[in-house]
């Protein structure tokens, strides 16, 4: 594994420990999270796949990773990211600290 890959391992580590918190789980309807990447020619999209014990399933859009610098971008849309990176997989922290369970941090003014 190459610095980018393991670097992308870790911070799937992180956000699916974030998003898998079983206190913040709806305890009527357990579900299941695990973190999909989709690799583009600019960015890799990082997709939430929830599955619940009932048979349904989401997919969502996370956030992108620009594949050259490592940069954490808010979704714009499901095409294309918003400007200005939110965090970086290469920090002290894997980029964790600019996500929450509901996505990626705005900017602050």
């Amino acid at each position: 594994m190459n610095q980018f890959e393991t670097a992308l391992s870790s911070f799937k580590d992180n956000l699916e420990s974030l998003l898998a918190d079983p206190q913040k789980n709806n305890v009527d309807n357990p579900y299941s999270v695990s973190i999909d990447f989709q690799h583009g020619k600019k960015y890799i999209k990082a997709l939430v796949r929830k599955a619940w014990n009932c048979g349904y399933h989401n997919n969502e859009l996370y956030c992108f990773i620009d594949k050259n610098t490592g940069d954490i971008l808010k979704p714009a849309s499901w095409k294309a990211p918003a400007k200005h990176a939110r965090g970086n997989i290469f920090s002290s922290d894997s980029g964790i600290s600019c996500c929450t369970r509901y996505g990626v941090k705005y900017l602050r003014g």
